[in-house]
């Protein structure tokens, strides 16, 4: 009895000091992709990030979170090279939209998975030109209302953010409306204001609306914003920062 005893035992040490080192390199990996997460910044990072999760998804292949950060991932670098490399912009936007798919049919109760597909999908159409957008602008649409039903305030109201471009860039004849691209943008900006893409979104409609001086104050605030004010979207607030820089100058001229 002893003797089978012990043999159980040294059975289950074996079997634990096996399994270990596959947990202790699994949470490696998903504490380097994190880290790599953090610092997507810089595109360099950014492309590892990509590759870390990749690597998790062989391990985790329906992890919604994992999916989800790819989606953005993708999302965050097509913007970046949108003025240097269109084709490859393109591709990160195809990726990109792909994962948010997959992402919202792991978890169709969560609204990520349907922003971010609509978020690269909006951004493929514009970078393809006028007619994709417009053919592709009712699926965008759609997906950012799917998103607004499950959660309005998504990534610091998104969807709001979303329409309020929508009826602005949108030609009148195909309903564009700057009262209703208001309306949103204001929506979004009193719900989160401390998020610069949403001020340069409504000072956007304020430059078509022609109040360059309601958009000059919109696009100050925002300059003004800190780096840091949400902790989720350091790089992204830089971004949109730097828009709203843009716009101001341009409208000040």
């Amino acid at each position: 009895m002893r003797k089978a005893w012990s043999g159980s035992m040294l059975l289950m040490t074996f079997l634990v000091a096996v399994a270990m080192p596959t947990v202790s390199r699994g949470t490696d990996m998903e504490q380097k992709a994190d880290q790599l997460w953090n610092d997507r910044e810089d595109l360099g990072k950014a492309a590892e990030a990509i590759e870390a999760y990749e690597a998790l998804r062989k391990d985790k292949p329906h992890e919604y979170e994992v999916l989800l950060r790819l989606s953005r991932l993708h999302y965050w670098v097509g913007q970046n090279l949108e003025a240097t490399d269109k084709e490859k912009a393109l591709s990160h936007y195809g990726k990109g939209k792909e994962y948010g798919k997959r992402a919202s049919e792991v978890a169709p109760e969560k609204p990520g998975g349907y922003f971010f597909e609509a978020a690269n999908l909006a951004r493929e159409n514009n970078l393809r030109g006028t007619v994709s957008n417009l053919w592709g602008i009712s699926a965008v649409q759609k997906l950012n209302e799917k998103t607004a039903s499950i959660d309005p305030g998504y990534f610091y109201r998104g969807p709001d953010r979303f329409f309020c471009a929508y009826y602005t860039k949108l030609p009148g004849l195909l309903g564009g409306s700057t009262r209703r691209a208001i309306e949103f943008g204001k929506r979004a900006v009193e719900a989160f204001p401390n998020y610069a893409g949403n001020r340069f979104f409504l000072a956007e409609a304020y430059v078509k609306d022609g109040r360059n001086d309601l958009a000059t104050k919109e696009l100050e605030a925002a300059a003004a914003l800190p780096d840091s004010a949400l902790s989720d979207a350091v790089p992204e607030q830089r971004m949109e920062k730097k828009r709203a820089a843009e716009l101001l100058k341009r409208i000040g001229k």
